[in-house]
């Protein structure tokens, strides 16, 4: 019976570790898409829309099809 509870503790034990690890790598990914979401709003204002593009219709295949 004892061996069982020791098992089932290092098994425990090895869970929290784990789920503390995955955590760091939610976290860490949450950062890095913070900065990628605020460098996409600061780069949108600097891309002005192709004359180009507005004289096309959105739907227009390309001349080469």
């Amino acid at each position: 019976m004892e061996s069982r509870i020791v098992e089932l503790e290092k098994r425990m034990a090895y869970l929290e570790k784990f789920i503390e690890e995955l955590n760091e790598v939610i976290v860490d990914q949450q950062h890095q898409l913070t900065r990628c979401q605020k460098e996409i709003a600061r780069l949108q204002p600097k891309t002005a829309p192709s004359p180009l593009d507005e004289d096309r219709p959105h739907d227009e295949k390309p001349p080469h099809y």
